[in-house]
């Protein structure tokens, strides 16, 4: 199992969960300040799958000011091979970007086991040749990347966007701060709009709200393949809380119940 995949999955999820429409697209979109908590649990292991059982939450606390979002994430999954012996994962990504979508900084941890394995921490900054990436954590390293690369919050935008126009497919390359493998293809199928008639108590703020079925699938860019490496689907609801979540991996896919959901005080920009 490639650990990356899995948490690069999540990663992609946050941003998806965050953009407020509610000011209407003629303005710049921004993202609605909130903390969501959702419990993870597994729905099916795939044939030839390392894992019989898997349970875990995340973490998102998502903060909009006038120049930018913050973004903070953690996520921590149990999972137990077919010998029974428990593996803790406990990933945590914090990330600030632009509201132009031209720079992004990131901090990235991955502890298993007790036992941190893996640390990237840098600066991603794009421009009309491209995406350059200059990591502090590990030093003396950089990447450069292709014309058109974006980050996860203008990819964010950019789907919700084209969701409100009614288009169905929207494909981007995206860089979300994973170290030396966050740079991936994505191809998102976007639903019909439809209105929640009925909510549960956590789910109130979004009833009579406009969601719209989303599923995103990723694609490694150093291979040809034709298969997703792993793949999201969700409802993205006009205000940007997202529900009904659905991760599906190589190994298994799990289902993400929201649990808890606090939104925020914004912050007020002249």
């Amino acid at each position: 199992m490639n650990r990356t995949g899995i948490f690069k999955l999540l990663t992609a999820l946050a941003l998806f969960m965050s953009v407020n429409m509610a000011q209407g697209l003629a303005q710049p979109l921004r993202l609605a300040s909130h903390q969501a908590v959702y419990d993870l649990k597994l729905d099916q292991v795939h044939q030839n799958g390392s894992f019989e059982a898997v349970r875990g939450r995340v973490v998102m606390k998502v903060e909009q000011n006038c120049d930018g979002v913050i973004v903070n994430q953690r996520m921590v999954l149990e999972m137990i091979n077919f010998d029974g012996d428990a593996i803790i994962s406990d990933y945590t990504l914090s990330t600030w970007e632009d509201n132009d979508g031209r720079m992004m900084r990131f901090d990235m941890a991955n502890m298993l086991n007790g036992q941190l394995l893996e640390k990237y921490s840098g600066i991603a900054q794009r421009d009309e040749a491209g995406v350059t990436v200059t990591f502090r954590v590990p030093p003396n390293t950089s990447l450069t990347l292709p014309s058109g690369v974006i980050f996860p919050g203008e990819h964010s935008r950019q789907v919700i966007k084209a969701a409100a126009a009614g288009r169905k497919l929207f494909s981007a390359k995206v860089y979300d701060g994973n170290g030396e493998e966050g740079l991936s293809d994505t191809l998102a199928v976007i639903g019909k709009g439809q209105t929640l008639l009925q909510a549960e108590d956590i789910a109130k703020p979004l009833q009579g709200r406009t969601y719209w079925p989303l599923q995103i699938s990723y694609f490694d860019l150093r291979g040809q393949q034709t298969e997703p490496d792993y793949k999201i689907s969700m409802k993205i609801f006009d205000n940007g809380v997202a529900t009904d979540l659905h991760l599906d991996y190589m190994d298994f896919s799990l289902k993400g119940e929201l649990s808890e959901l606090t939104m925020l005080e914004m912050e007020k920009c002249s």
